[in-house]
C-alpha cells in the first residue's frame, strides 16, 4: 500500500535504526515521482549527516550530484572515472559517461 518512495525512506530509516555504518542505495530514484524523489534525497542528507557512508547507484546524475561527495564511474565493471565533487560539474560527470574519457 506503500508509494515507492515511503518505502526507500522505510529502508534507509530501518538502516539508521538497527545502526549500520553503510548504505547501499541501487537506483533508489527509479520510478518515483519528482516529489518522491525529492524526499528519498533527503533521507540520503540525513543519513550522510548522521554519519552514515552512502554509496548511491543510479544513472539519473543530477539526482546523485546534488547529495554526494565524490563520484566513481564504472563502464561494464571498469573505473573510468573517480572525481571529487568540487573537481567536476554534473556535465562533466555526464561527458564521461556518454565518452568514457576524462573532462578536459
Amino acid at each position: 500500500m506503500l508509494s515507492g518512495g515511503e518505502r526507500q525512506a522505510i529502508a534507509i530509516g530501518r538502516a539508521i535504526y538497527f545502526g549500520a555504518k553503510l548504505l547501499v542505495l541501487d537506483e533508489p530514484t527509479a520510478a518515483l515521482s519528482i516529489k518522491e524523489s525529492q524526499k528519498v534525497l533527503d533521507y540520503v542528507t540525513g543519513a550522510k549527516e548522521r554519519g552514515l557512508s552512502v554509496i548511491f547507484i543510479t544513472h539519473n546524475i543530477y539526482h546523485v550530484y546534488s547529495v554526494a561527495d565524490r563520484f566513481t564511474i564504472l563502464e561494464h565493471g571498469k573505473k573510468v572515472g573517480d572525481f571529487n565533487k568540487d573537481e567536476v560539474s554534473a556535465e562533466d560527470i555526464i561527458e564521461v559517461v556518454r565518452t568514457g574519457k576524462r573532462p578536459v
